[in-house]
């Protein structure tokens, strides 16, 4: 269950099950504008066919890692996915899908702020990313909200109590995770802020035969 914007647990659940829908839907729609199947970008991303097709329909969660193979196989950054807030005066933020469980979070810069990019992560009790990854951004700051999150940032763990801050590179491989029995809450600035497509065309080689791909990252 993800934390969402009810006040109750129920509605929570409910705010996340239908952002993972809307999610879903347009990774659908970009892989059906590309031309590609479920075979072929299930074979790219390295997950399975079945996988895919629940990620698509809002039936499953995904991971951090995953969630970006599959935007890389797309050839769109995952920025593309977000709904940025319009107004100058953002009230709370847009609510946006980076991939995780257990993790809400919020973009506070709209559109067309170009240098940055500001994040707020809410993080359930054993909650996170679901692996390492890399962004395409060159530096990341993270700053404690509330409880405490551990971040991994090369392997070197940095815990993030409310109050304390650090940075690094977006290219180095990091997650994080809340280890704590409260939730926390952690604020991310990117800079500069997330690509919203990639460079070039989607290309998709034909699928060959290889190992059983992951069904559930």
């Amino acid at each position: 269950m993800s934390i969402g914007d009810g006040v109750t647990a129920g509605g929570a659940e409910r705010g996340a099950a239908a952002l993972e829908a809307t999610t879903g839907a347009q990774l659908r729609r970009i892989r059906l504008d590309r031309g590609l199947s479920l075979t072929e970008v299930a074979h790219r991303a390295e997950v399975t066919k079945g996988f895919l097709s629940q990620l698509e329909r809002g039936l499953t969660s995904v991971s951090v890692p995953t969630l970006l193979r599959v935007c890389e196989v797309l050839r769109i950054g995952v920025g593309e996915l977000f709904a940025y807030p319009e107004e100058h005066v953002v009230d709370g933020g847009s609510r946006i899908d980076m991939g995780g469980e257990g993790v809400a979070e919020y973009l506070l810069t709209p559109a067309d702020t170009t240098a940055f990019q500001v994040f707020r992560s809410v993080i359930e009790p054993g909650g996170g990313t679901g692996g390492p990854y890399r962004l395409d951004t060159a530096t990341i700051f993270a700053m404690g909200l509330s409880g405490t999150t551990r971040l991994i940032v090369g392997g070197e763990t940095r815990m993030l109590p409310a109050g304390a801050s650090t940075s690094f590179s977006g290219q180095t491989l990091h997650q994080f995770d809340n280890p704590g029995a409260t939730v926390s809450e952690v604020l991310w600035v990117l800079s500069p802020p997330l690509l919203r497509a990639a460079r070039g065309p989607a290309q998709v080689p034909p699928s060959k035969p290889g190992p059983a791909r992951r069904g559930h990252p």
